[in-house]
């Protein structure tokens, strides 16, 4: 599946703003707002990255980055959004294989997940790519870590 990254821009916004109203994707990243555009379209490279990911010209995921704050060796990936009419076709397993091939380029070598334990399907679709839990009971607000080390 060929699969363009592009940094997210203020363009972009008004097609992802309208994949919220589906319940399970507001539910699991929303609410959509002004305050997340704004934070994305300030974001500098040292903090990290969104990327829109479009296949054929249209916007099909969102990946957002974050690196810890002396390490750019490690990327957290904080959140991937999949346009919810494209669900379980293999977007975001080709999303994440493509952005750790990308992210090894530029000497990225850990990734780093937190995903919801009832997010069964994130966690599949993270396990499929290679993470690993690191450990098995959640956090204080119900998420496990996951990591794929290159």
């Amino acid at each position: 599946m060929k699969l363009e990254f592009t940094l997210f821009q203020q363009e972009h916004y008004s097609e992802y703003a309208r994949w919220y109203v589906d319940a399970e994707l507001n539910h699991r990243l929303g609410p959509m707002d002004q305050t997340w555009l704004n934070a994305v379209l300030t974001e500098t490279p040292s903090d990290g990255a969104t990327w829109a990911v479009f296949r054929a010209g249209e916007l099909v995921a969102v990946v957002e980055i974050a690196f810890g704050s002396q390490n750019h060796s490690t990327a957290f990936i904080t959140a991937i959004a999949i346009k919810p009419t494209l669900r379980q076709q293999g977007i975001g397993k080709a999303v994440l294989h493509q952005l750790l091939s990308k992210n090894k380029s530029q000497g990225i070598t850990d990734h780093i997940a937190f995903i919801s334990v009832d997010n069964i399907a994130g966690r599949r679709c993270f396990e499929k790519v290679g993470f690993v839990p690191t450990t098995f009971e959640p956090d204080e607000h119900g998420y496990t870590e996951y990591r794929h080390r290159r």
